[in-house]
């Protein structure tokens, strides 16, 4: 029997934390990775990471949650009422949910979890205010959530870890220090964070007073924070992890049936260029950012990967079709013709030299930023597209360990950026481009901005993806950054032994796995 497949049930193994926090005994002890310290982000109105995110699935809940198929179900609330007219939500809370230190979790906390999402203003800041109008708590045990329109989506935006509730005491006590340790926050989840060796490991513990606890198979998850996805791979396939959700591309052809499994992506894999006061002033112009997107050997990039990708023509990946039968992606215009490499490389060069830089000469250097190895490798490949068809030689490709730290604050010239959707609704896609801080391309535009609004506005599908087409027009004109692909998702998981991981548009939730 491996170590992570033990029970730890054996002997006087409840902890306490603090007050009213009670343990489980008895489960299994599983061991995961999803990612990296600077991705831990645990602060649901901050957090804009698949790793945070997915970490806080686990240490707080909201009005709704995934259920075991990855659907939104009704989780802190026991019921909802809505209206006629679906603009008036009326959740009734449970009564028996608490936080992990024993107090009842209380309308307030939603409606104060509502409104710091917003005050921090960060990735996911107007989650739920550009659908809702308005939020209250009349009493204790109601939430009421009035609405800018009619949105059937709005239970996947509440089981989404940035509408959770959050304890003011907490957030007010510790501001920007508020969950970046065990003692620093409180959880209504099902698990509670013991443990938190930086750098190293997050443990949580499955907390005996949630509402399903009986239901639960896992009392313990040792959440690694790795960066490295050879690391990862290797320590999956000593048996040390059940899941990770990276794998080297040059391993998961010998990985595929070994432990690798794929699933629909709902994402893009881009060159995001920042027009911020960060970045330098020649990304500034179009003309260099639309050569730069228009020599990509995007082939190239899907040969090197083998990952059954395909091609990145729009913003939106593929799979989403109307009541005509027609894919999204032949709707909405193409940002170039995907079929005319040659005829774009001299569109390109053209581009630039209009721009000053004609075969390259003189173009300032800038260093491209990449989370992983094979990123790092991708954009090797694309910076060699620049130099081949464009003749710049001055722009670097560095693997950074503070990545989303220096893509937040505008530290950077050109990063990856790859946006996997939090609901399968077209709005989420464009709506992660709607400030310029959202997309960390520190980008706005009018245009774009009321195309988004217009489509999120209206029930009328037909109308919605005219607008949203007209967003990719913006797009197409103004490229803040270059989709290059859109991938399948991936990742390791110990299937011979476990059941009941749940992978939801790039989130990873192990609280239904269980044991064969």
């Amino acid at each position: 029997m491996k170590k992570w497949q033990k029970y730890f049930g054996i002997g006087i193994l409840a902890a306490v934390l603090s007050a009213g926090t009670v343990f489980a005994a008895d489960g299994i002890e599983i061991s995961v990775t999803g990612g990296s310290e600077d991705a831990m982000v645990l602060n649901t109105a901050t957090v804009g990471t698949l790793n945070g995110l997915s970490a806080c699935r686990h240490l707080f809940e909201g009005l709704y949650k995934l259920d075991e198929t990855g659907e939104p179900v009704l989780a802190q609330a026991a019921s909802v009422e809505i209206s006629e007219d679906m603009l008036t939500w009326t959740f009734t809370l449970r009564d028996d949910i608490t936080w992990s230190d024993g107090q009842a979790v209380t309308a307030g906390d939603f409606i104060f979890g509502f409104d710091n999402l917003i005050a921090q203003a960060d990735d996911y800041f107007d989650l739920l205010s550009n659908v809702a109008e308005s939020w209250e708590a009349p009493d204790d045990k109601t939430v009421v959530i009035h609405m800018q329109f009619p949105c059937a989506y709005l239970p996947a935006i509440l089981a989404f870890p940035s509408t959770y509730p959050a304890r003011a005491d907490y957030v007010e006590q510790y501001a920007d220090g508020y969950a970046t340790d065990p003692e620093k926050a409180v959880y209504n989840g099902p698990f509670a964070l013991t443990e938190w060796t930086h750098e190293g490991t997050a443990v949580m513990e499955l907390r005996d007073d949630y509402y399903d606890a009986a239901n639960i198979s896992v009392a313990k998850i040792n959440w690694e924070l790795i960066s490295d996805e050879r690391t990862a791979l290797a320590s999956f396939e000593s048996g040390d992890l059940i899941y990770a959700d990276m794998c080297p591309d040059e391993e998961k052809p010998r990985m595929d049936g070994n432990g690798l499994f794929y699933t629909s992506g709902n994402n893009n894999y881009c060159v995001m260029f920042n027009e911020g006061p960060g970045g330098n002033d020649v990304l500034k112009d179009v003309r260099v950012r639309k050569a730069l997107a228009l020599t990509i050997d995007r082939d190239f990039v899907m040969q090197l990967r083998g990952q059954n990708d395909e091609i990145g023509k729009t913003l939106m990946c593929s799979g989403y079709v109307n009541a005509d039968g027609v894919d999204y992606t032949d709707y909405a215009p193409a940002w170039f013709d995907v079929e005319a490499y040659e005829a774009n490389c001299e569109e390109a060069r053209a581009l630039l030299a209009e721009a000053g830089y004609e075969n390259g000469e003189g173009f300032p250097h800038l260093t491209y930023i990449v989370n992983n190895d094979s990123r790092k490798e991708v954009a090797e490949a694309v910076v060699n597209d620049w130099n081949t068809q464009l003749g710049i030689d001055s722009i670097t490709v560095e693997k950074v360990e503070n990545f989303f730290a220096s893509r937040n604050s505008g530290d950077y010239d050109i990063a990856y950026y790859g946006w996997f959707m939090d609901y399968t609704d077209l709005s989420n896609m464009y709506g992660a481009l709607t400030s310029m801080t959202n997309s960390n391309a520190f980008w706005h535009n009018d245009a774009y901005m009321e195309a988004y609004n217009a489509a999120v506005k209206t029930s009328d599908p037909a109308e919605q993806w005219d607008n949203y087409a007209k967003c990719e027009e913006v797009l197409a004109e103004d490229v803040p950054l270059a989709v290059i692909l859109h991938s399948m998702n991936s990742y390791l998981f110990d299937a011979d032994a476990y059941d009941g991981l749940v992978y939801s548009c790039g989130n990873f939730v192990f609280t239904y796995i269980t044991e064969k």
